[in-house]
């Protein structure tokens, strides 16, 4: 018998990660004003990430990263073109 499925188009915000998630909103935290985009923009790239067949545990299946960090930068940039 299999245990309970795993989310793969989940937020880290939506995973029982507490530490890791943790780890990322300080690196949020640590970004310069100056280098965040603004909250709407950041809250609108983490929608079509939702939406992303790539999103895999908060985590970017075409490149690796953090989604919640890259989506706060300003030089982030989604490895299709999305936003």
């Amino acid at each position: 018998m299999e245990g309970p499925r795993k989310c793969r188009k989940c937020l880290l915000a939506e995973l029982d990660n507490e530490k890791l998630l943790a780890d990322v909103r300080a690196a949020v935290d640590r970004l310069d004003d100056s280098m965040k985009v603004p909250s709407e923009e950041y809250e609108a790239r983490l929608e079509v990430c939702r939406g992303c067949d790539y999103l895999n545990e908060g985590t970017c299946g075409a490149c690796g990263c953090y989604v919640e960090l890259r989506a706060a930068a300003k030089t982030g940039k989604c490895p299709y073109r999305k936003w």
